[in-house]
């Protein structure tokens, strides 16, 4: 997990399935990242990245779009990017690992 520091409360950023189903249900969307057009929809995927991330956000998603400044809101949407890039290569990696695995292996370590 990605730490930030966000109007004064230090907390952790994440991405993983239970963020995407957080985040739609905050917009009653589903989730899909060419939606993700909007400052509102990127928001609401910033605000479930640390609602799921955190026991409690200190915060509500109104107050933090009313209080964060310029370069906070730009620091928290890096940190949810990273973490969804990381969240994201996991297949890949994953894949890899099988690929270098060899032929009659996988039977052994089932």
């Amino acid at each position: 997990m990605n730490k930030i520091n966000i109007l004064g409360h230090e907390l952790n950023v994440t991405f993983n399935m239970a963020v995407e189903i957080e985040y739609e249900e905050m917009s009653g969307k589903p989730f899909d990242l060419e939606s993700m057009n909007t400052q509102k929809a990127t928001m609401q995927l910033c605000y479930a990245s640390m609602k799921i991330a955190n026991n409690k956000v200190p915060f509500t998603f109104e107050q933090m779009n009313g209080k964060l400044s310029f370069s906070e809101t730009a620091d928290l949407k890096n940190k949810v990017i990273e973490a969804m890039n990381e969240w994201l290569v996991i297949p890949t990696v994953m894949a890899d690992n099988e690929q270098e695995q060899p032929a009659g292996e996988e039977e052994k370590n089932a």
